[in-house]
């Protein structure tokens, strides 16, 4: 029976357009992190950079959803980041050549291209991933989101290695690793593209959450009120006086759309404080004299990384297996998360407290780790769940902008003040008061549940008609072969 279980919230939603986009998600992460390590290695934190580059997401997602398309916004991506790994390997080759007379500047403008091509692929891969799931239940899209955002923890943790390598072989194997992933990606693409799903998305949610707002400012009592309403013991807000049951020109489910946008806007906190917390890292001097081990575990938080990948696969193949009757709620696991960052946060003062600095430091990447596993994958389901189709991409936008907000307010105080028990005593009191809104606010917010939120018919249509077309375009190449090798044995005749 727990197998059958863990068969069921695992294995059953793994078709294979969802395994060659999640292929996809991870070949890209690794060689983002490879990027991301041999800049950091040599120049300026690429990382930090990227994350920062999250406020723009949203824009991404909005052009995207509405203009560009999903899958050609993906592959645009890859294929930048194709063209940053040409231009990265044949600096590397003059810079080697000529007595690396470019010092370590032959990574940047490779990794500049490769990060443009990353934030493209990124702000659109679990939209797309979710969207090969026709028809797909709350526990399926929740697997797959998980193993989406398991792509980070296994990316770095498989990356670390090159830390242990010199310089001249690191940079080398990342050349050739880099090379190999995305050449994986395009050759795949190239061989199954027949086989993804490709929804097409023509309503623009800005257009729409503007015109609702414009109206509830124009209108102070409902207009043509169906006599049916009159029932209703509440009075109808200022926004339901746009559903066309008031007299509105939207309808009763464009008006709730636009709710839950403003009712989930204020939840994004959780994830703002998570960044804030999680980029605000003070080392320690005496952290970087040890082993290369020592110096990934601390200077690189690779403790933080195994600890998100191991409770991956516990909560994954264990708990969800086992316990999924008694799992928390989804905004119950952010808070829980948000508690574990103010532990962290506090862990951080201690570290500069006391003398034991290495074992406090792997508490506090154990406690940044269970923040992580708790609010980064629970707010994206959260997101995905409760946003409507047409405002995915905006959503999951905000969801990550929320992130890149978190880690520019650490970067501001890490720049602005230099007494460090200032910046960790600003940090734990704003992780309260994150804390305790957030606390407040999901309490108060009403989940979203929708009886019908896409076509299926519709889609499920397009889905046999493209498989119709596929299939009278294979009986008619058959048919002409035919006909050509008939025509060869007349000639022959």
């Amino acid at each position: 029976m727990v197998f059958s279980r863990a068969k069921t919230y695992v294995v059953s939603v793994m078709s294979f357009p969802v395994i060659m986009v999640l292929v996809w998600m991870y070949l890209m992460m690794i060689q983002f992190y490879l990027v991301t390590i041999s800049v950091n290695h040599d120049t300026v934190n690429l990382e930090s950079i990227s994350f920062s580059t999250y406020i723009l997401f949203p824009l991404i997602g909005l052009l995207t959803d509405v203009y560009i398309g999903r899958y050609r916004a993906i592959m645009i991506g890859i294929n930048l980041c194709f063209i940053s790994w040409i231009i990265t390997g044949i600096l590397f080759i003059l810079n080697s050549s000529y007595g690396g007379f470019m010092g370590q500047m032959w990574i940047l403008p490779g990794s500049i291209i490769n990060v443009i091509g990353y934030i493209t692929f990124a702000a659109n891969i679990i939209q797309y991933n979710v969207d090969q799931l026709i028809g797909a239940s709350a526990n399926e899209l929740s697997t797959i989101i998980y193993w989406n955002i398991a792509s980070y923890p296994t990316a770095w943790v498989l990356s670390d290695s090159l830390l242990l390598l010199d310089t001249v072989t690191a940079d080398l194997l990342f050349i050739i690793a880099t090379g190999v992933a995305l050449s994986l990606i395009l050759v795949s693409h190239s061989l199954f593209k027949h086989k993804l799903e490709n929804v097409s998305q023509i309503k623009n949610p800005v257009k729409l959450i503007v015109r609702v707002l414009c109206y509830a400012r124009k209108h102070k009592y409902p207009e043509n009120r169906s006599a049916l309403t009159y029932w209703e013991e509440e009075a109808p807000s200022r926004l339901d006086l746009g559903k066309d049951k008031y007299g509105g020109s939207f309808t009763e489910e464009e008006v709730e759309d636009v709710k839950t946008f403003f009712r989930m806007l204020p939840l994004f906190i959780a994830i703002v404080g998570f960044g804030s917390a999680l980029f605000l890292w003070i080392p320690l001097g005496k952290a970087m004299n040890k082993s290369s081990v020592h110096y990934i575990i601390f200077k690189y938080d690779g403790a933080y990384q195994i600890v998100v990948l191991l409770l991956f696969f516990i909560y994954q193949f264990i708990i969800r297996g086992c316990c999924h009757r008694y799992i928390p709620s989804m905004l119950t696991r952010m808070g829980a998360g948000l508690v574990f960052a103010l532990l962290g946060c506090i862990t951080q003062l201690l570290v500069h407290i006391f003398a034991s600095y290495d074992f406090l430091l792997i508490i506090r990447q154990i406690l940044f780790g269970i923040t992580c596993f708790l609010i980064y994958p629970t707010s994206l389901e959260f997101t995905v769940a409760q946003s409507p189709e047409y405002m995915r991409g905006m959503m999951v936008g905000l969801c990550y902008s929320s992130l890149g907000i978190g880690s520019i307010i650490a970067f501001m105080l890490l720049f602005l003040i230099k007494k460090w028990y200032y910046i960790i005593t600003i940090s734990c009191v704003f992780q309260l008061l994150i804390l305790i809104a957030f606390v407040i606010l999901a309490k108060r917010y009403k989940y979203r549940v929708r009886e019908n939120e896409v076509n299926i018919v519709q889609i499920v249509d397009d889905h046999y008609q493209r498989y119709m077309e596929q299939e009278d375009e294979y009986e008619y190449q058959r048919h002409k072969v035919t006909l050509e090798n008939e025509t060869n044995y007349v000639i022959n005749d």
